[in-house]
């Protein structure tokens, strides 16, 4: 038995649900935004983690049934506020206070798979924090430089050659945009939000996807530099699947590992010269995005690992 733990509308979450009914895996769907008004959480008792259940307006589940959990407390935040399901929309991870905490602990204490902890997803709310960890992995990071002082933010620019990208340093989904030198005599930054600044690099983007041992990367081919609006800007995107170099692969798995995650979302860049560099681990990725509509690898390796049905 597998539980789905987040918004059953969110697009995500949605599209898992669909492919474990299109694979006959039975599954349960507890949705985070009526949780605990609708549902009934039973122990863990003193005898342990398999004496516990949760159930819900027509089901009940033994948590010694449960094969895999699959957590995601996001909600799709467009640029224009508006609620919507689109490839354009803001993902906006809610602070974990916001899931109840009796949730956070069953999660975190139940002996199933699950993907993922909420005790292993926090790293992605710091970028700083999960470079210092990429780069003991081998992977290169870009050159880079936070601040909340323009003159810093103006030097670097010059160190780059004028190459150079801006976003947050948060888990909150941010465009991430080119700086340009017409930009320098305006910035301005609030006292307490420090921007991150990098060296944009030539090459293309690459996602992978870490399922527990098994890998699937996409290469990227799109002139924009946030691929991911590429149809805002009026630029064509490709994406193809794509065979990294095995200490790549086992590098990716390494770090997915590290970070106590089941899954990952990792995203590179290869340069012209062929070197990989590593921008952020994704502890919620939104893989559907990367996904074949006629062949989704990525969802059904995940279905499958949470039924524990992968080989």
């Amino acid at each position: 038995m597998v539980l789905i733990c987040g918004d059953p509308y969110e697009a995500v979450t949605a599209f898992l649900c669909s492919r474990l009914t299109m694979l006959k895996i039975d599954h349960r769907v507890l949705d985070l935004g009526t949780f605990p008004e609708s549902y009934s959480l039973e122990g863990p008792g003193n005898s342990g983690w398999l004496n516990g259940s949760i159930t819900g307006a027509d089901w009940q589940v033994e948590f010694g049934e449960l094969t895999g959990v699959y957590f995601r407390n996001v909600v799709d935040v467009p640029l224009d506020g508006s609620v919507g399901k689109g490839e354009q929309s803001q993902t906006v991870d809610r602070p974990y206070p916001l899931t109840n905490l009796r949730i956070s602990a069953v999660l975190n204490g139940l002996p199933c798979r699950v993907v993922n902890r909420p005790a292993s997803m926090y790293s992605n709310r710091s970028k700083p924090y999960q470079a210092l960890i990429i780069r003991q992995f081998g992977f290169k990071i870009p050159r880079t430089v936070i601040t909340n002082d323009p003159e810093p933010a103006r030097s670097f620019y010059y160190e780059c050659g004028g190459k150079v990208i801006f976003k947050s340093i948060s888990g909150l989904r941010s465009t991430v945009r080119r700086l340009r030198e017409e930009d320098l005599g305006s910035l301005k930054f609030p006292e307490n939000s420090p921007t991150q600044f990098q060296e944009y690099l030539q090459g293309e983007n690459i996602r992978v996807h870490v399922v527990g041992e098994r890998l699937f990367a996409v290469r990227i081919r799109c002139d924009a530099v946030d691929y991911r609006y590429a149809g805002q800007e009026g630029y064509a995107r490709i994406m193809v699947p794509q065979k990294l170099p095995e200490e790549v692969e086992n590098k990716c798995i390494r770090l997915t590992k590290e970070f106590g995650l089941a899954m990952a979302g990792i995203d590179l860049k290869e340069t012209p010269t062929g070197e990989y560099y590593c921008l952020e681990v994704n502890t919620s990725p939104a893989f559907p995005f990367y996904e074949s509509p006629t062949r989704p690898v990525v969802a059904d390796a995940l279905a499958q690992f949470l039924a524990q049905t992968d080989g």
